[in-house]
């Protein structure tokens, strides 16, 4: 079942491209069942807070399209991560048309960032519910119909995982899960089976959280599909505020090992009065790769770009280089085997504009 994860600017604008298993890399597109995700597209001008003088951001890159009406089809889903300018960047969502057939689902303060532009109507832009523990509703459910009427449907949920006391609302993370849609006859067939709209419950003793309060062990069913899942934190979030997600939503739908960290490589710091910690880098989402198995580590939000004003004129950066994250990675996970054979496994990775990354290529 591929994921395919493309950077459309070399830095945090990315298309995701969730595939039934029985689809080919070069046809998912098309296949029914399949769902594509934009995320936070910034294709064109700056980025400005405030005003020039206090931050503006440029690109140094070329994003791989000029425009989002270059893209092949309209992306099912939207998602805004949050309402900074190189999130949610006004003039490139205003390429797209007033009537456009995607929905824009977008964190609280974004959505109302975008619905005051007046270009959309407002039906079209959802606001990302914050994900609470045991409540359904803090999950943006799209069910995915079958292509058959004996099938099954599918379903993709997203939800805001926020960090508390985070005065910059920088370090949020968004939870991404997709379960395709099953057809009768894929039942006897060696890719996937047909599965329930909702997964059976799943034995404690077989998916648990470990004695250590800080590690969650992954499903080791291997007869059935599993949800695939994403967090995407191109800031960093936390992983005391990532844990309770993934030990219950994460859990409940088989969807662990983590199937893609979307997440910052460098950190970035500048003076408390200026903000403080802009981006936790590696340091921030070792524990996030380590306790959630992730089977690949994607860089976000780490390109050069031309950045001035003052809240920039004390800014430092400590980049990170895959190999040192790995080097990293390992020396964390030392003392547990099990963690150790995962990490030599994981897929760290880096995109530049236009690149992608696939699952099923690895």
């Amino acid at each position: 079942m591929p994921l395919t994860i493309k950077s459309l600017n070399g830095d945090t604008n990315f298309l995701l491209t969730f595939s039934p298993p029985s689809t080919s890399v070069s046809s998912h597109s098309l296949f029914p069942g399949s769902f594509t995700i934009l995320i936070d597209p910034w294709l064109t001008g700056s980025a400005t807070i405030l005003s020039p003088l206090f931050s503006i951001s440029e690109r140094k890159g070329s994003p791989c399209i000029k425009s989002l009406k270059e893209l092949d089809q309209e992306p099912d889903l939207i998602l805004i991560s949050q309402d900074k300018p190189d999130h949610c960047h006004e003039d490139t969502l205003r390429q797209l048309p007033r009537e456009c057939q995607s929905t824009i689902l977008a964190a609280p303060a974004a959505a109302k960032k975008i619905r005051s532009w007046k270009h959309f109507p407002s039906q079209l832009v959802q606001t990302l519910p914050e994900y609470v523990e045991g409540d359904a509703k803090s999950l943006y459910r799209i069910v995915l119909p079958p292509s058959s009427p004996r099938g099954s449907c599918g379903e993709v949920t997203v939800t805001l995982i926020s960090a508390k006391r985070d005065i910059s609302g920088l370090h949020n993370g968004i939870g991404i899960t997709y379960r395709p849609p099953c057809t009768a006859t894929s039942v006897n067939s060696t890719s996937y089976i047909d599965l329930p709209i909702s997964p059976p419950p799943t034995p404690r003793s077989l998916i648990a959280i470990a004695s250590s309060p800080r590690t969650i062990v992954p499903s080791p069913y291997n007869d059935r599909e599993k949800t695939m899942s994403v967090i995407y934190s191109p800031h960093g979030a936390p992983y005391d505020t990532v844990r309770p997600y993934a030990s219950s939503h994460l859990v409940a739908e088989s969807a662990l090992p983590l199937t893609a960290l979307i997440h910052s490589f460098d950190r970035v710091d500048n003076p408390w009065y200026l903000g403080g910690n802009i981006s936790t880098g590696s340091p921030g989402g070792l524990q996030i790769a380590q306790n959630l198995f992730a089977q690949a580590w994607i860089s976000a939000h780490d390109a050069d770009k031309n950045n001035r004003g003052i809240s920039v004129q004390k800014v430092q950066i400590l980049k990170y280089t895959p190999d040192k994250i790995r080097e990293m990675l390992l020396k964390d996970s030392d003392k547990n085997k099990k963690k150790s054979n995962h990490i030599n496994e994981i897929q760290i990775v880096t995109l530049a504009s236009g690149q992608e990354y696939s699952t099923a290529r690895g």
